[in-house]
């Protein structure tokens, strides 16, 4: 528990850096953890008996950050599709092509390149001035939900959510994780108001904490749903007591896909 104490600090930390430097310092980072998360997730299938395609995902993660410099949130639509049509081909070639490997090659597209890349645009403060804002209230919405969630499930929880996909999820601590994520989120909205930050209204933070938080529930179950599929604990090690990139993001991701529509349609 203090491993899991002292890593979620230096996090919160790097986050905190992350959105003060902003620029191409954030987006470098965004762009290595995508790569990272990429070669975590094509590494739990290979593991678990199946050969994804990896390299025009991983080459796709890598071109991110020059191709957003260079065209803006425009371009990262593109990049996915040729990224899909490269797996494809290179799964439609083989001697024996698997249906399964090509879905082990495409999914970490949808769970990490995708949310990564929006992550981007929410980074980019001179296009979408509320951005910076929306990335706080990503990691307020993911983080406090899971913290709710794990330890009113723990005392608490008597109803399984879903035992077939992760045992120790409850129904209680999933009621606990929306409703303290979303008080959590209000307070993070005022204290960022107060701050002089720019925010979207009050009513657009209640809802984007209640779907963020469903959408951040799902991310997570789906990474467990991986891992069993996949006959392993931990996506990687690097981060000391909490495991891989995608064993701490996995609910930040989806959420991010939530908060950046938002952003995108709405602001």
């Amino acid at each position: 528990m203090v491993q899991r104490i002292i890593t979620g600090v230096f996090g919160i930390l790097a986050l905190i850096a992350i959105l003060y430097f902003r620029g191409w310092v954030a987006s470098l980072v965004v762009a290595v953890f995508c790569v990272m998360g990429l070669y975590e997730e094509y590494m739990a299938f290979k593991a678990g008996g199946h050969k994804p395609v990896a390299w025009p995902g991983l080459l796709a993660a890598v071109l991110m950050w020059p191709a957003y410099a260079w065209k803006g949130p425009y371009i990262i639509l593109p990049l996915l599709v040729f990224a899909m049509l490269l797996i494809m081909l290179e799964v439609v070639r083989r001697r024996s092509p698997e249906w399964i490997d090509a879905a082990a090659s495409l999914y970490p597209l949808l769970t990490v390149f995708l949310p990564m890349s929006l992550f981007l645009i929410l980074l980019d403060d001179v296009r979408y001035p509320v951005g910076i804002a929306l990335v706080v209230l990503t990691f307020v919405i993911a983080f406090s939900g899971d913290i709710f969630a794990y330890f009113i499930g723990s005392f608490f929880g008597k109803h399984k959510l879903c035992p077939a996909v992760s045992p120790k999820k409850t129904v209680e601590g999933s009621i606990a994780g929306l409703v303290g994520g979303a008080l959590t989120c209000l307070a993070a909205f005022y204290l960022c108001t107060l701050g002089g930050m720019q925010m979207p209204g009050l009513g657009s933070v209640v809802l984007l904490a209640l779907v963020g938080g469903v959408a951040g529930q799902v991310g997570d179950l789906t990474a467990s749903l991986v891992k069993r599929h996949c006959g392993i604990k931990d996506f990687g090690s690097v981060f000391p007591g909490h495991g891989g990139i995608m064993d701490r993001m996995d609910s930040v991701l989806f959420t991010l896909i939530v908060v950046c529509s938002y952003c995108l349609l709405l602001m």
